[in-house]
């Protein structure tokens, strides 16, 4: 029974528009400019850096919450882990918004902050890095999902949780190419 509560609840909270909400609340449609993504990386950009930033931190937290839930009421690691894709499907298809949501990536880094702490952060730092000199959000979390991979293989973290941890960001990246969320503009030229 806790883990069916804790896949719905991973789900709405996921669902939680904080993009949206955001921007509506600076009388900004997030759906109506710049790339037409409810996500972070649309508020930094459209909104203000400050907002982008408090988006990204509540996208985070959609993902680290349900999995630190699900770690202290269910031993298993496994449904942690699918706590955080089903806050990760929460935010791509949210039901608060018609089922139109953003990329995803903000969750999945909060569920690898929670699953794998240290190697997260060490994987950070790269990936910060990347983020500052190329200014490309998808590619800064791929670079810091590299990172998380090795350093929880050094770590000596079980090979499958690794792959299942450091795999979030491949769900991110196969839901952009073969599952757009419906009414999904790409973005258009500046």
């Amino acid at each position: 029974m806790y883990v069916v509560l804790l896949m719905v609840a991973g789900y709405l909270l996921g669902s939680v528009p904080v993009a949206y909400l955001v921007g509506r609340a600076r009388g900004v449609d997030m759906f109506q400019v710049g790339t037409g993504n409810p996500g972070a990386a649309n508020v930094f950009r459209m909104v203000g850096r400050w907002e982008g930033v408090a988006v990204f931190l509540g996208d985070v937290g959609k993902g680290a919450v349900p999995v630190a839930v699900a770690r202290v009421y269910v031993e298993s690691p496994w449904v942690a882990v699918a706590a955080g894709v089903m806050a990760m499907v929460g935010h791509w298809y949210p039901v608060f918004l018609r089922f139109r949501g953003g990329a995803g990536l903000a969750p999945a880094i909060g569920a690898a902050y929670v699953m794998m702490p240290l190697a997260a952060l060490v994987g950070s730092v790269p990936a910060l890095a990347v983020l500052y000199f190329k200014r490309d959000a998808g590619f800064m979390g791929g670079v810091g999902f590299i990172g998380l991979f090795g350093v929880a293989l050094l770590l000596g973290r079980p090979l499958p949780l690794t792959l299942a941890v450091a795999g979030l960001p491949a769900l991110v990246l196969l839901r952009e190419l073969w599952l757009p969320g419906p009414g999904r503009r790409r973005r258009r030229g500046r």
